[in-house]
């Protein structure tokens, strides 16, 4: 029986990728496996996009601008997250 390979982002950390499933609601095919990571990156990208829409209505934005700041910032927290994820694999070796 081959040894399940923890995929997720922060499996450095010890986190499992059953806990991703378990606790964040990511589907269960997808622990260990590489798109794990696409469904985090993905999931989180749109629960950040928003509430910094929310945010920036909330601090008096007009609902162009909010938007216009929301995929900004979500925009580059994903990039920052896939660069992480590169440097992740690369020290994990798979």
């Amino acid at each position: 029986m081959s040894e399940k390979l923890e995929h997720n982002i922060m499996s450095l950390e010890g986190i499992l990728d059953q806990e991703y499933v378990d606790q964040l609601g990511a589907p269960q095919e997808l622990a260990n496996t590489p798109a794990i990571n696409d469904w985090m990156i993905n999931d989180t990208y749109e629960k950040n996009l928003q509430l910094e829409y929310e945010m920036a209505l909330a601090n008096g934005r007009e609902d162009r601008e909010a938007k216009q700041w929301a995929l900004k910032v979500a925009d580059n927290g994903r990039r920052e997250s896939l660069k992480l994820l590169k440097k992740v694999r690369q020290k994990r070796g798979y």
